[in-house]
């Protein structure tokens, strides 16, 4: 693409409030091909007075930085699949929704619940199996007070880490997430498990762990039922271990779904990341 100059950046982005779809369409997608160019003056053209101008020129900087994103997330997800670490592709989904989200903040969160726990735990219970899990069960969903979010299941903040672990709501993966990264800091074996409809945990292979439900515990046969019952049918590897890589797939999945009618520009680029896993789990 050609050099644009001052003059004809200026004219695009004036072109952006014009009432023709069309036209405003042509000169958001060259100023997007111009990026590099065109970004002062973009975040200049955030005050126009004009409120079609400021919502479209705010709309192509989102698109902007997402593809910023999409191109870290890319050298992420290149890891083999062994070094995919959940904590830090949760922060990259979570800066998609949140991009001045202060990692150092929530790492610390992360790390404090962990020493509050083992702080109030009895050195003798930390080693024993379901003893174990019932006091790590009340410290999370009793003491911090996470639970399922029954009213707003589709607020795509229920999938977004630090929004999580601030509102101490979310969806059973999101949920599974943070009781995960709070586990692994106290080196109990809990793992996730991505049974279809319904994501549990998995603690020392024996039980299972509802995080939408307060922490429920469930035996195999149970998990069997409910696949049953919803008509899942049952497979063996409904109940194996979840790779890391694909409970980032199924966290993107679940915004997706969400943006697809919300704000498709934002589903497109998700979608792109989700991809990004896929696709650099297929070459490996």
């Amino acid at each position: 693409m050609k050099t644009l100059t001052e003059g004809e950046i200026r004219a695009l982005i004036h072109l952006l409030g014009d009432d023709d779809i069309k036209t405003a369409q042509i000169a958001r997608k060259t100023l997007i091909e111009a990026r590099s160019q065109a970004e002062p003056f973009l975040e200049e053209a955030r005050t126009s007075p004009d409120p079609h101008v400021r919502t479209r020129v705010y709309s192509i900087l989102e698109r902007l930085r997402l593809d910023e994103l999409g191109r870290r997330f890319s050298r992420f997800c290149e890891m083999p699949s062994a070094w995919i670490d959940l904590e830090e592709g949760a922060f990259l989904i979570a800066e998609a929704g949140y991009p001045s989200l202060n990692r150092a903040h929530y790492r610390t969160m992360l790390d404090d619940m962990a020493a509050d726990f083992r702080r109030r735990t009895d050195r003798s219970t930390m080693g024993r199996g379901r003893e174990l899990i019932e006091a790590f069960n009340q410290y999370f969903f009793e003491d911090l007070g996470f639970a399922g979010n029954q009213d707003g299941y589709y607020d795509p903040d229920n999938s977004y880490i630090n929004q999580v672990l601030d509102r101490r709501l979310g969806i059973p993966i999101s949920l599974s997430a943070v009781y995960l990264l709070i586990a692994r800091r106290l080196r109990i074996p809990v793992v996730g498990i991505g049974m279809p409809g319904h994501f549990l945990l998995q603690y020392n292979d024996s039980l299972f762990i509802d995080p939408f439900h307060k922490g429920r515990l469930l035996n195999r046969g149970e998990c069997v039922q409910f696949l049953m019952n919803n008509g899942f049918g049952f497979h063996p590897a409904y109940l194996s271990p979840t790779p890391t890589r694909f409970m980032l797939v199924r966290m993107l999945t679940n915004l997706i779904q969400i943006y697809s009618t919300q704000d498709p520009d934002r589903a497109d680029s998700l979608t792109g990341f989700r991809d990004m896993l896929t696709h650099s789990y297929a070459k490996v």
